[in-house]
């Protein structure tokens, strides 16, 4: 293709992310009827279809310009990183030539998609190698919607249920209205078609932002970072505990709860001497124990040479589970998945230097 003219497309407006709403504003300038935008709609998120000239119940003149006017641009993978567990890592190319990082997750017969809100993240957490980045930029709904898009037809999951976590790259609630966008077109019907209840938002703890999703008439589940079980030790690994404290966190977690008369998931990082003492345990199994949630014991992900943190033992992993049980506290181990090349959670940062496993490129 001539760049010349590849750049003259990039300056077009994207339809790709637009919702059904966007859509018809966007065809009424061509003096047509409306109901050609839900044909649209269809074609980009259901149909997975980004060709306009494919758009075969679209009146030809129509399409012809809509190839003229406007583009139609998800990203593009530039690289991918398979771990020996079969995860695979993708990095994605945006339209601005920035890139981000998302994750395929394949579990017997489960697959999970793991999806970036931002490029980097702002809240610096310690633990977390994105944090590390800094905040680049926020992703639009189209650059969200995109990784989806990707991976589904990089994967063939067409027709296949699949569920998406935001837990890659960036802090979701950070980026409300960009990822409420997205979720409104991945759980519509219309849209990607997926049930709200296979999407999940997890947050590092924006307390207003969790009772803001509270009141939504749909929204994704809710996970949430603890990950210390005193105010001391979370402002020590996670700065956001300075503006809202653990106490102020927890009454958010209680208010989506009542109003909305769903369950939530407590994610608890073990950083071996940091969080994971007997008393931590304890004082976190006090915590929990009166919300309706279930906890996450996620073993650190290390990252040699980057960051100063150790996972406990497995033995010492699964006592502190036994002791959380033993607490009448649901709690179970989210054993890492693709760590081997660096796609484990936390481990998302765009890093030049290529972790161990199988990869390979996308070709030009």
């Amino acid at each position: 293709m001539d760049p010349r003219r590849n750049a003259s497309t990039r300056t077009l407006p994207n339809l790709y992310g637009l919702d059904l709403a966007g859509l018809e504003s966007w065809i009424e300038r061509y003096g047509v009827p409306r109901f050609h935008a839900g044909q649209v709609y269809r074609w980009l998120y259901a149909r997975g279809q980004l060709a306009p000239r494919d758009w075969t119940d679209l009146p030809k003149p129509l399409r012809t310009r809509l190839c003229r006017e406007a583009r139609v641009d998800a990203g593009r993978i530039e690289d991918r990183v398979e771990a020996a567990d079969r995860t695979v890592k993708y990095r994605i190319r945006l339209g601005d030539g920035q890139s981000i990082e998302s994750v395929h997750m394949q579990q017997s017969d489960r697959v999970t998609l793991c999806i970036s809100s931002q490029i980097g993240c702002a809240l610096d957490c310690d633990f977390c190698l994105t944090g590390k980045m800094g905040l680049k930029r926020q992703l639009s709904a189209g650059e969200i919607l995109g990784q989806v898009e990707l991976m589904r037809r990089d994967r063939d999951l067409a027709g296949k249920p699949f569920n998406i976590v935001f837990m890659g790259m960036g802090e979701p609630l950070h980026n409300y209205d960009a990822v409420m966008a997205a979720f409104g077109v991945l759980s519509d019907p219309d849209g990607f078609g997926l049930s709200r209840k296979r999407i999940t938002v997890s947050t590092s703890g924006l307390a207003p932002a969790i009772e803001r999703l509270a009141g939504e008439p749909a929204r994704p589940r809710l996970a949430v970072s603890l990950n210390a079980a005193t105010d001391e030790v979370r402002e020590r690994i996670m700065p956001i505990n300075k503006k809202y404290p653990i106490a102020r966190l927890l009454e958010a977690c209680r208010h989506f709860a009542c109003a909305t008369g769903e369950r939530l998931t407590i994610e608890y990082v073990l950083l071996a001497g940091i969080n994971d003492r007997m008393q931590d345990i304890d004082r976190l199994a006090r915590i929990v124990r009166g919300l309706p949630a279930k906890l996450n014991l996620i073993p650190f992900n290390a990252v040699e040479g980057r960051l100063d943190y150790r996972s406990p033992t497995r033995e010492r992993v699964l006592r502190l589970r036994d002791r959380l049980l033993t607490a009448r506290v649901p709690a179970s181990v989210r054993w890492s998945r693709g760590a081997d090349a660096r796609a484990a959670c936390g481990q998302l940062a765009l890093l030049d230097d290529s972790p161990p496993g199988e990869r390979w490129r996308e070709e030009s």
